[in-house]
């Protein structure tokens, strides 16, 4: 999309809105998808999403092609038509992971989410890279191709079977004995896991709609190379993700946070001084480290001993458009007013004000008794 936007004249503010265009209405309908959501049937959401994101990508695909003014300009075209793909992923996204996860706790929870994010991972892992490499023979070609994978997840939704429904009472005795039974720091990690991921999602926002315009026009990559870097960063997350998925290890430790957080500054300032291209995807793979700690420990401590798991997976996908969107506008304005290396000095001070919130709110939970217990954690293990 950033190549897209250019090649139709766009500025950098432009390929950001792009992005916020989904992202920001996507927020915005994952609020009102956590209400709903765990009142739906999740076959058919699925259904009617994966259709009207086949449509939608057509819609991209006529938009590039004939270029042609229909009240509002290409570029505001394909705004729109991002705004579209929000809405429906608003609704995708949080009833398939709160139908993966119904009815696990536990390790059982930990390895169904590890191969979940693995899925989704491996696909932004390889797809970037032939993506980039379409973009060089031709900007339709990826968006085609697109289209064509979007057919291929309709076809294997539509093969599932829908999800048999536990009894009522089953499932409230389940929570209420998990509950119990979980970490009485619990409270604290998921509030300071909100914190570090929507600051994090910031940056990979500026990342995802900024670095490709960086490399192209700063440093003289070309649009492959852009591909080959997204790989890069997911493929640390395939790894971390595969890593947490079957580990108990890193639940309700202080420090994978600080670590994350604080290579995810050195990754920004990495960009920021190097010019060497193998420096600079070295860089990528510090941030998608950062990203898959801090994206897999929310998802974990927000729905643990949890009933309305869509609802809660809602709140996940909530703070990470948030982030994404905020990322992507605000690094194409800073890009635009400032240069192309603004926008990640910017970033770096966003981790660090973010690593001050968490302190005190940690130590705000604390203090009000909200652990319900004197348990501590250390910096690498837990009371679990």
């Amino acid at each position: 999309m950033p190549f897209v936007v250019k090649s139709l004249n766009g500025s950098d503010t432009d390929v950001g809105l792009c992005f916020m265009a989904q992202m920001g209405v996507y927020v915005c309908f994952c609020v009102y998808a956590g209400v709903v959501a765990d009142r739906l049937r999740p076959r058919k959401v699925l259904i009617i999403s994966s259709i009207g994101q086949v449509l939608v990508t057509i819609g991209i695909f006529a938009a590039i092609w004939f270029r042609t003014k229909l009240v509002v300009s290409p570029i505001y075209q394909l705004v729109f038509l991002m705004s579209l793909i929000g809405i429906i992923t608003a609704f995708y996204w949080p009833v398939m992971m709160g139908w993966l996860s119904r009815g696990h706790e536990g390790a059982e929870l930990t390895r169904r989410f590890g191969f979940y994010n693995v899925s989704w991972g491996s696909a932004n892992m390889l797809l970037p890279i032939a993506g980039g490499y379409l973009m060089e023979i031709n900007y339709l070609v990826p968006i085609a191709s697109a289209a064509m994978f979007m057919v291929f997840g309709l076809i294997a939704v539509y093969d599932m079977p829908s999800p048999v429904r536990q009894p009522k009472a089953d499932i409230n005795q389940t929570s209420e004995n998990l509950i119990e039974q979980l970490n009485p720091l619990n409270r604290q990690f998921v509030w300071i896991s909100r914190v570090a991921l929507l600051c994090v999602y910031i940056c990979v926002g500026m990342f995802r709609s900024q670095l490709g315009i960086l490399y192209k026009y700063e440093l003289g990559f070309g649009e492959s190379i852009f591909g080959w870097s997204v790989a890069v960063m997911c493929l640390l997350n395939v790894t971390i993700f595969f890593i947490m998925g079957k580990s108990h290890f890193w639940h309700y430790k202080k420090g994978w946070y600080i670590s994350s957080q604080f290579l995810m500054v050195v990754s920004m300032a990495i960009v920021i001084f190097s010019r060497n291209l193998f420096i600079q995807l070295f860089a990528v793979a510090i941030a998608g480290y950062a990203y898959a700690v801090v994206y897999s420990s929310h998802q974990y401590y927000c729905i643990a001993g949890g009933r309305r798991r869509a609802g809660r997976m809602a709140i996940h996908e909530t703070i990470i458009g948030a982030g994404y969107a905020t990322g992507s506008i605000v690094g194409g304005l800073i890009s635009d007013h400032f240069g192309r290396f603004w926008p990640y000095i910017f970033g770096s001070a966003l981790i660090l004000a973010g690593g001050v919130i968490q302190y005190i709110v940690w130590f705000a939970l604390d203090k009000k008794g909200q652990g319900s217990s004197k348990a501590k954690t250390s910096f690498l293990t837990s009371p679990t």
